[in-house]
């Protein structure tokens, strides 16, 4: 009974701890894309007729901020390759503890999220590498 309880345990602190990653992977996902928006809206704001004087000066602050988006997609990357790991050790740890199948089946919904969170994941850091090396 005892080994019953701490399986349950496991599998809720397991479950916490996916979502608690889950939540963190989209509030990355959140900060690319506001961080793109904000690069947009600024672009957009400029007036064109605005003369300035030194070209490569204008375009510094551009790179950087791609620079910068395409490191936070690469973290959000790899935030969500860690979630993933963790998804996958947490099913594992319930088969090899002998938990209930629906528990399973929760852990492999689980794993089905984070690796679609993954693969949109991986998407956004090679929309963001192609948008650097423009």
């Amino acid at each position: 009974m005892k080994s019953d309880t701490g399986a349950m345990r496991t599998f809720r602190f397991g479950l916490a701890a996916i979502a608690a990653l889950a939540f963190s992977t989209a509030l990355a996902f959140g900060n690319v894309t506001q961080a793109r928006a904000q690069d947009d809206a600024s672009g957009a704001s400029a007036e064109p007729a605005a003369q300035q004087p030194d070209q490569s000066a204008a375009i510094d602050p551009e790179q950087k901020a791609k620079e910068d988006a395409a490191q936070q997609a690469h973290e959000a990357a790899d935030t969500a390759e860690e979630t993933l790991d963790n998804a996958t050790q947490a099913r594992d740890q319930l088969e090899s503890d002998g938990a209930a199948q629906d528990q399973i089946d929760a852990a492999n919904q689980a794993i089905a999220q984070a690796r679609a969170n993954k693969d949109a994941a991986d998407a956004a850091a090679q929309s963001a590498d192609d948008a650097l090396s423009q």
